[in-house]
């Protein structure tokens, strides 16, 4: 595998960690079925994922991939919490 395809597959899967966070975020907040539509998100973004790195490798996962999908995980909740305290700044 090329370093291009590496580096663009590296960061299409901090692009997923972070929309996968925020789906689930959101999705959570729902009360009615809550569990039954954060296991459904999981699972068509689970395939999305996966069908695009079909598309990008050939569907070759490395434990950097799975690492950076953890890390934009982690990232979308610390610029969360980042974006929160700059709006409850601006309010006062």
């Amino acid at each position: 595998m090329t370093l291009d395809i590496q580096i663009k597959t590296f960061l299409v899967s901090i692009l997923f960690g972070i929309l996968f966070s925020f789906l689930v975020d959101m999705f959570y907040k729902q009360k009615i079925f809550n569990i039954i539509l954060s296991f459904i998100v999981i699972l068509i973004f689970t395939i999305i994922y996966f069908l695009v790195l079909l598309k990008m490798n050939n569907a070759i996962i490395h434990p950097y991939y799975i690492i950076a999908f953890v890390v934009g995980f982690y990232l979308q909740n610390i610029l969360k919490n980042l974006l929160k305290k700059i709006v409850l700044f601006k309010k006062k």
